[in-house]
């Protein structure tokens, strides 16, 4: 069995793992293997996974947005490496190994699906085709703290500002076509017992859902601005720890449930699958970071790893987005005004927006 002619536009090259073409109606992803090399392939409705032993390449985080794949990853384990390639809807996937003397290469098509390409008949005069019927997209937003927890206290109330941020964005998803959770509606908790109350916003991040963003107010003891994201992980950078237990509940129960969190971390960089979605996690984090940035003129303080306790078990991409300080003289001032409330949501809208059609 030959290779067919390689007419894409190749974004790789030749020691790249995967190398990737781009062609008219699919993309293609050729692994090039040595002899002892095994493999298996999985797939689920978004996510194609091929787990290889006997190889040794180097982790990669490849954005793809071709109109079949929107990116993949390789996560390289002590005695695997496994490539989580992101599917977007509607595609097949054909698979064939090629010998060619010494050399053996794994070529995956993902192309589009006959059902997606298939022109459909006319329908007969005088009657509407039938609408399709798409899966909505299901994104949870969860308003950080509420009720009896008011959380950062300044020139405004953390409480406040996130469910505001939190109505104004869902107002603006739903006209999107994309369903919205809210974790609260209102100045209430979901708990008094402020583990519970973490807990159950942390259970929203299920398969049935999208994606999973928790909106909050920073502050500090010195003077600080600025808007970060984070995605889960291990704390970095030892001065982020305060912050941290400040927002799992703070004082012993915040050291409590960020140390639970810390060790589910360590547990996650042993799970492939976890590995894969923190990957995604942190897409979404850099689309929403740049897009915050971008609309605001804030600081840009980046995005980081941490073991917020809300999104410690999420198995969809999910993120903590900390939208400015509540005790910074101007910043503080600032997300006092419906204005800025506004831009901040619509800059969120449109980082989960890129996020959701694995576009640029």
């Amino acid at each position: 069995m030959r290779l067919l002619a390689f007419l894409g536009v190749v974004l790789a090259s030749a020691l790249a793992f995967p190398r990737l073409g781009l062609h008219e109606g699919y993309t293609r992803l050729v692994f090039d293997l040595e002899a002892k090399t095994q493999y298996q392939i999985a797939q689920s409705p978004d996510t194609l996974t091929i787990r290889f032993q006997g190889i040794k390449v180097g982790a990669a985080d490849v954005d793809v947005s071709s109109p079949q794949v929107a990116s993949y990853q390789v996560v390289v384990a002590s005695n695997s490496v496994t490539v989580f390639v992101r599917l977007k809807p509607s595609v097949e996937i054909k698979s064939v190994v090629l010998e060619d003397g010494n050399r053996r290469r794994l070529v995956v098509d993902v192309l589009a699906s006959a059902q997606a390409t298939a022109k459909p008949n006319p329908p007969p005069k005088g009657l509407e085709p039938p609408r399709p019927r798409t899966q909505p997209k299901v994104v949870v937003i969860d308003p950080g703290h509420g009720g009896v927890d008011p959380g950062a206290v300044g020139f405004v109330v953390e409480k406040e500002v996130t469910l505001d941020l939190a109505l104004r964005l869902r107002q603006l998803l739903q006209k999107e076509g994309i369903e919205v959770v809210l974790t609260r509606s209102s100045d209430t908790h979901l708990s008094p017992d402020k583990a519970t109350d973490l807990g159950l916003r942390a259970e929203m991040a299920n398969s049935k859902r999208n994606l999973f963003v928790s909106i909050h107010v920073n502050s500090a003891p010195n003077v600080a601005q600025g808007i970060e994201t984070y995605y889960f992980g291990s704390v970095l950078d030892p001065s982020l720890l305060a912050q941290v237990i400040r927002e799992n509940g703070g004082g012993e129960l915040g050291r409590r449930l960020t140390q639970e969190a810390q060790s589910v971390g360590e547990r996650l960089v042993r799970d492939l699958i976890a590995q894969s979605n923190l990957k995604f996690s942190r897409q979404l984090a850099h689309y929403v970071q740049g897009a915050l940035v971008q609309a605001t003129g804030a600081v840009d303080r980046g995005v980081r790893q941490a073991p917020f306790y809300v999104i410690r078990n999420a198995r969809i991409p999910a993120i903590l987005v900390e939208v400015g300080f509540a005790n910074h003289p101007e910043e503080g001032r600032r997300l006092q005004t419906e204005a800025y409330r506004q831009t901040l949501a619509q800059a969120m809208a449109r980082g989960i927006l890129r996020f959701l059609s694995n576009g640029e």
